[in-house]
């Protein structure tokens, strides 16, 4: 059985080109089409014990935290977390709420203007 060098490399040519092409495409596209969460939705989720257990409903602690964000879910609703949690996750509600604790391009305080 004879080996055709020139087809192998041939073929390892065109498969590492469209590995190249699809990965440039798929950068782009990451880099227009990312979903940004919203820095209070962040600062709640790191404050979250990261099980996502989905005990408070939610399929994780990122979407628990974005119930508790913008659709008022109870603290208590994170089973694993504790009284500490809740009490600095409050915190940072309060602190939004007052407009103690600002984020550089809030959506929302924009639309508000």
């Amino acid at each position: 059985m004879n080996i055709d060098w020139l087809d192998l490399l041939r073929a390892v040519l065109m498969l590492g080109g469209i590995a190249i092409i699809l990965g440039l495409a798929i950068g782009i596209a990451n880099k227009y089409l990312e979903v940004k969460e919203h820095p209070l939705v962040e600062k709640v989720y790191d404050l979250l014990p990261h099980f996502n257990c989905g005990a408070c409903g939610t399929p994780g602690c990122l979407a628990n935290a974005n119930e508790i964000v913008f659709r008022d879910q109870p603290l208590t609703s994170c089973v694993p977390g504790d009284a500490a949690m809740r009490k600095n996750i409050q915190n940072v509600l309060d602190d939004y709420k007052s407009g103690k604790l600002v984020f550089e391009n809030d959506p929302l305080k924009k639309e508000e203007s």
